[in-house]
């Protein structure tokens, strides 16, 4: 088969999966409407398999899908992120979860964790695949999209090794992805480019028990960062060449050349509340 016949069906498929994927955020609600018992089988392994990949809203303020969940013993957050700005916005501050008890947005006794987490000179940045990336096959659309993907992946765990954590007595403000005190995550993303995260705490954590349920309040922020935060910046002319990224599945690029849309949409908050009351058996 010839290479513009491939590549034409890679733009097929993926204009196909942008096209359900828009369709069906026009379906759902803005923010979460009823409480949501996890499945059984769920793992914190950055996939949304045992969700089938179906969430429970799209959020506009923000542009991701997400639900939030529990069981007997855990909350759970998932999200999912399929717009490259949205990814790299994540990729420069993370996104906070916070747990108001009180079910009041100016609780100062909220609970908050933060994930991913980067240093500032060594974040990640995913570009856009570029026409010579399709020309070696790395399609998101299409199977052969695994390499792109695994080396994203590769990127995330070998960079994303922190979270920080306000508001839980006992525990450092900065912890371990490894840590035992009942707090996980996990991200990872699929062969189309599409980001997911989860994060699990365990109840104990956060004051709740599924038997006592009263409602609370949510507060989901993509903290974004100031644009030259994204990499250790360098102003060409300056005698050091500038710096330079490396962004999975391309070429290395200057720093100064970093498409102004990317920063832009990197550095500014954004955030949406919720209410939620723990889902029984």
């Amino acid at each position: 088969m010839k290479r513009s016949t491939l590549l034409f069906k890679s733009f097929l498929v993926s204009a196909f999966c942008v096209t359900c994927l828009t369709a069906g955020a026009q379906k759902l609600p803005n923010v979460q409407k009823t409480s949501q018992r996890a499945p059984a089988d769920i793992k914190i392994d950055g996939k949304a398999t045992e969700w089938d990949n179906k969430f429970q809203a799209y959020n506009h303020a923000t542009d991701v899908f997400y639900t939030v969940s529990n069981d007997d013993y855990h909350l759970y957050l998932t999200v999912q992120a399929t717009d490259q700005s949205i990814i790299n916005k994540i990729m420069s501050g993370g996104i906070t979860f916070t747990i108001n008890k009180a079910g009041k947005k100016n609780d100062k006794d909220g609970i908050s964790i933060t994930y991913p987490l980067f240093d500032r000179k060594n974040r990640p940045v995913f570009g856009k695949f570029s026409k010579a990336d399709a020309e070696k096959g790395l399609s998101i659309a299409a199977n052969t999209g695994d390499s792109v993907m695994n080396a994203h992946n590769k990127m995330l765990g070998e960079k994303s090794k922190l979270v920080a954590v306000t508001g839980v007595p006992g525990l450092d403000t900065l912890i371990s992805v490894y840590n035992e005190d009942g707090i996980k995550t996990a991200e990872l993303f699929d062969s189309k480019g599409f980001y997911t995260y989860e994060l699990a705490i365990d109840l104990k954590n956060l004051g709740l028990n599924v038997n006592d349920a009263a409602k609370f309040a949510y507060h989901i922020t993509l903290n974004g960062t100031n644009p030259f935060n994204i990499v250790n910046f360098k102003s060409p002319g300056n005698g050091d060449g500038g710096q330079t990224l490396s962004f999975a599945g391309s070429d290395n690029i200057s720093a100064a050349k970093i498409s102004l849309d990317i920063m832009q949409s990197s550095s500014s908050p954004t955030d949406f509340w919720g209410e939620y009351t723990l889902a029984r058996k």
